[in-house]
């Protein structure tokens, strides 16, 4: 439990080590202490001064250009992963039950534009956020060093490079049938809208899964299907649940992300998920990923899927979810990360594994 500022003893606040993990039962230091006071370069004195990524790409990045690699996540790719993964998973869907079936080599050529494509879009809205949160950055130890907050790149420029790969984004986009229109003008606005949600709800996890998630549009209108446009039936049935199914997919795993810097949010008054559902954590997140799997079933009976969806996509993303249920140490921040990367790359992994295996039955089926 948090202690109260009279019983805290007198302490060099400028030396006071930060908490490793969270403090008690997830509640913030005490917001009267002084270590509130000081300025977010004293507040971090004790810490690690910045240092570069060591990865492969960013040895041989040129020095001045290091900071606007830091704004597109170079360094981070399991983001990435998390933008790519929906429009692979439309455009499989599309490939498995739209009204065209793509030969497998047309079929690689549409998922190479994809991944060219999400490289520009989620360093686009990496630069966005960071240009718009740098002032609250600075107050959280993870991410004092990002390249606004460290004062690398000016808020303004931040904006300008985010504007300069939303328009190298948009220039791909007419490479892909008109299908995609919808989806990208829905994935747009979304888009522009999350950043601002954690300064007024707890649930900026909720637009950024719907976001994330209008991929799948992109995908399956890169295969000629614009499911914005499909009528009533089974198979608009099956879009909504696996668009939903990817919404909460998101959530879960975005949850878990932000309880990485549960108390400096608090501190900072940083809104998010991990914050509403304090206490019962676990819980909230066993309930979404139940409704996660029934949406996968859901989206698969309606599809009329066999074997490998089920198999694959419906058991496997169950299995992925019970494991971290079961062995997340929800107060250890590096578990947090682990978890966070892990349930991107498993659940897109059974996902579009199971959607791949229908498309091959499906080729396999017509020879």
């Amino acid at each position: 439990m948090a202690q109260n500022s009279s019983s805290i003893p007198t302490v060099d606040v400028d030396k006071r080590q930060p908490p490793t993990k969270l403090i008690g039962t997830f509640t913030a230091w005490n917001s009267k202490e002084k270590v509130f006071e000081l300025e977010p370069s004293k507040r971090w004195a004790h810490l690690p001064s910045y240092k570069a990524p060591q990865t492969p790409l960013f040895r041989i990045t040129p020095t001045a250009l290091i900071p606007y690699a830091e704004l597109m996540r170079l360094h981070k790719p399991a983001g990435y992963y998390a933008f790519f993964f929906p429009h692979l998973t439309g455009t499989l869907l599309a490939a498995s039950c739209g009204p065209v079936t793509p030969t497998p080599q047309a079929l690689a050529r549409i998922i190479l534009s994809h991944a060219i494509a999400v490289l520009f879009l989620r360093g686009a809205a990496c630069s966005y956020n960071d240009a718009l949160d740098g002032p609250f950055d600075r107050l959280v130890e993870r991410c004092r060093h990002r390249p606004v907050a460290r004062g690398a790149v000016s808020p303004f420029t931040a904006h300008l490079f985010a504007a300069a790969q939303a328009v190298i984004w948009v220039a791909i986009l007419p490479t892909f049938p008109r299908q995609t229109t919808n989806a990208f003008i829905w994935l747009s606005c979304t888009m522009l809208l999350y950043p601002w949600c954690k300064r007024f709800t707890n649930y900026p996890q909720v637009v950024l899964g719907l976001s994330l998630a209008l991929g799948q549009g992109i995908g399956t209108g890169a295969v000629c299907w614009d499911v914005f446009a499909e009528q009533y039936g089974w198979k608009l049935i099956g879009v909504v649940a696996l668009y939903l199914s990817a919404v909460l997919n998101a959530v879960v795993y975005d949850t878990v992300y932000a309880y990485q810097d549960l108390n400096d949010d608090l501190k900072a008054g940083i809104m998010s998920m991990a914050i509403a559902c304090m206490g019962r954590t676990k819980q909230w997140l066993g309930l979404l990923s139940f409704f996660e799997v029934v949406l996968l079933a859901t989206a698969g009976y309606a599809m009329g899927f066999q074997g490998a969806y089920w198999l694959m996509t419906v058991g496997g993303t169950a299995a992925v979810l019970a494991r971290m249920l079961s062995t997340w140490e929800i107060e250890d921040p590096a578990d947090c990360f682990y978890w966070f990367c892990h349930l991107i790359w498993y659940t897109g992994s059974t996902i579009c594994g199971g959607l791949a295996g229908e498309y091959i039955q499906k080729l396999l089926t017509a020879v």
